[in-house]
This record gives structure tokens, C-alpha cells and sequence, in this order.
């Protein structure tokens, strides 16, 4: 499990945050939205606030009970930051964030930051945006490709701190043998293609060089974005 992020060719400021704890199998990423360094602050509170309550839960409790409750609270101390601060009001973030126990890979997620898993070479997006572009297509107004070019991706429908209660969307898988899992902003899934994604994710290499190569390829593509990924390996 390795983690990596950067601001990317246009940004002057990272306002993702991420987190490996192996040790726990925890992997959390968010990518933070609001005026001046407001998204920054955001999405590190959540990383913050959901990590700490991540490692004080780990007998007893189960992992959706853990994902849930945590998420809630990030939720909550982003909106009472936001309240207390002028320069914070309306910030939000997304966040992805997994647990792996018991062979399991279980995962909670709000906004558009994405979880995607490759087995048996062929990837597949694990999570479901949360946004008026995939809106547009699920109501069947566009198909994705003219969604692609009619709406603006960057409209969220849900994100954490945004509105006065939030749905958290969870799910769980068993882990097969050779399994990839990658965790990214859209500030990668934006630059590369799905095809490239699982090439570089299937390569015979250690998780840092994947991670960094697929840094550098959307940045050498002028990433108009900070860029986040997270790569799993080593069923």
C-alpha cells in the first residue's frame, strides 16, 4: 500500500489530503473544494478526523460501523469549521477510504473521488459518483460520452461539510488472489483513460513505481487538477 500527492501543472495549492496506515489496512483520500485554502482544509480535517476515530475503534466494532461513524463525524467538524469561519464557509470534500480485514476490502465514499479495482486484468470502477454528470447519464438525459461534453464535472451532488446531513455510500468485497485496488482523485482518472489505468495498475511492478508513473503521465499531460492515487497490491 502506497500513497502519493501533487499539485499538479496548474494548481498553485494541493487541496487533496491522503493516509496509509498498512498496519490498520487503511487507505483514505479526499480532495478538498472551497475558496482560497478552504479545500485544503477541508479535505485535511476529514483525513484527520476519520483517521483518529479509525484507530480508537479497531476491537468490537465493525468496519461499516467504524466508516460510517467516522465519516459522520469528519462531516460534522467541517460544517462547524465552515460556521466559524468566514474564510472556510461553504468548503467541502469528497473522500474515499477503505478497511481491508479479514480478507475483505470494505469501503465507504461521498463525492467523486474513486475506487477502482483491478482483477484478472480487467478494471472496474468499484464506487459510483456522486455528481450532476453521472446523474445525467443514470436518468438517461445523455449517454457518457455527451454528458462528457454538456456538463461541467465538476458539479458535486454530494460531498462531506456541504449540507445539513449526508448519506455515506458503503459496500464491501471478498478479495481474490492478484487483486489491484486503486484509490484516486479526478485529478488522475481526468488525464488517463480507464484502459490506461489497468495497464499501469497490471504491471509487474512494486505499488510505488505504479503510483509514480501514473503521477507523472497525468502531469505530463497538464493535469488541470491536484492529482491523489493510492495503490493497493499483494494478495
Amino acid at each position: 500500500m502506497v500513497g502519493h500527492t501533487d499539485t499538479g501543472k496548474t494548481r498553485t495549492s494541493n487541496e487533496d489530503a491522503i493516509l496509509c496506515l498498512p498496519n490498520l489496512g487503511v487507505a483514505l483520500l479526499a480532495d478538498g473544494m472551497g475558496g482560497h485554502s478552504a479545500g485544503e482544509v477541508a479535505s485535511r480535517t476529514a483525513i484527520d478526523t476519520i483517521s483518529a476515530i479509525l484507530k480508537q475503534t479497531t476491537r468490537g466494532v465493525s468496519p461499516h460501523e467504524r466508516l460510517e461513524t467516522a465519516l459522520q463525524a469528519a462531516h460534522a467538524v467541517i460544517r462547524e469549521k465552515a460556521r466559524q469561519s468566514i474564510r472556510c464557509r461553504g468548503m467541502g470534500t469528497t473522500f474515499v477510504g477503505i478497511i481491508i480485514e479479514n480478507g475483505y476490502l470494505h469501503h465507504a465514499h461521498v463525492g467523486d473521488s474513486r475506487l477502482y479495482l483491478l482483477r484478472d486484468g480487467q478494471l472496474m470502477a468499484v464506487t459510483h459518483d456522486h455528481s450532476l454528470l453521472q446523474e445525467f447519464i443514470d436518468q438517461g438525459f445523455y449517454t457518457r460520452e455527451e454528458a462528457l461534453e454538456k456538463v461541467s464535472r465538476n458539479i458535486l451532488t454530494r460531498a462531506l461539510g456541504l449540507e445539513p446531513h449526508i448519506t455515506i455510500d458503503y459496500d464491501y468485497l471478498k478479495i481474490n488472489k492478484g487483486d489491484r485496488f486503486l484509490l484516486c482523485s479526478d485529478g488522475l482518472y481526468d488525464m488517463l483513460s480507464d484502459y490506461e489505468l489497468g495497464a499501469l495498475l497490471g504491471r509487474q511492478h512494486e505499488v510505488e513505481g505504479i503510483a509514480l508513473d501514473m503521477l507523472e503521465l497525468a502531469n505530463a499531460r497538464r493535469s488541470k487538477d491536484n492529482v491523489s492515487v493510492i495503490v493497493i497490491a499483494g494478495f
